[in-house]
């Protein structure tokens, strides 16, 4: 019975030697402070001096033979933002990535066929890991060929400044 008694109390004495247990506390409301965007820089047509419609996140412009569409979006994402300006995912469109301004640069093209016939895109967006800076351009098929030069030089112009 001795013994009995004292395993019993052995025991309770070895289970108050426990690791102590800590409690961290975040606070979940916490927000980063998002960065405050560049200015975006761009030299439109002159066709396109207004905005033909005008959202949150950006412009279009309707030119004469094509939609030009200019967008800042959250950074973190380039397949959703791909998404976003293409229809396409980044695994599904080839790009080219370069730097400018000191930031990346990711141009490309695509097609696809919409409801007045076949369509042909080109993107560009600038990543200063903070905001997308994107600018699109759609034409229909046939009239994109004599485009190329105008949307060049658009392409060509984009750039940041600081805030």
């Amino acid at each position: 019975m001795k013994k009995i008694f004292l395993i019993i109390v052995c025991v309770l004495f070895l289970c108050g030697c426990a690791a102590p247990t800590f409690e961290t506390v975040e606070d979940a409301n916490d927000v980063p402070a998002m960065a405050k965007p560049a200015t975006f820089l761009i030299d439109l047509p002159q066709e396109a001096a207004a905005p033909a419609m005008e959202g949150s996140s950006g412009k279009l412009y309707f030119c004469k033979d094509y939609d030009l569409a200019v967008e800042v979006l959250p950074s973190g994402n380039l397949d959703a933002t791909m998404q976003v300006l293409t229809g396409f995912g980044r695994k599904d469109l080839d790009f080219i990535q370069t730097k400018r301004c000191g930031v990346d640069c990711y141009e490309g093209a695509w097609s696809s066929a919409g409801e007045t016939g076949d369509q042909i895109g080109r993107f560009l967006i600038l990543d200063d890991r903070s905001y997308h800076y994107c600018v699109s351009i759609m034409a229909a098929s046939e009239d994109a060929g004599a485009c190329m030069p105008e949307w060049n030089e658009i392409l060509e112009s984009v750039a940041l400044a600081e805030g």
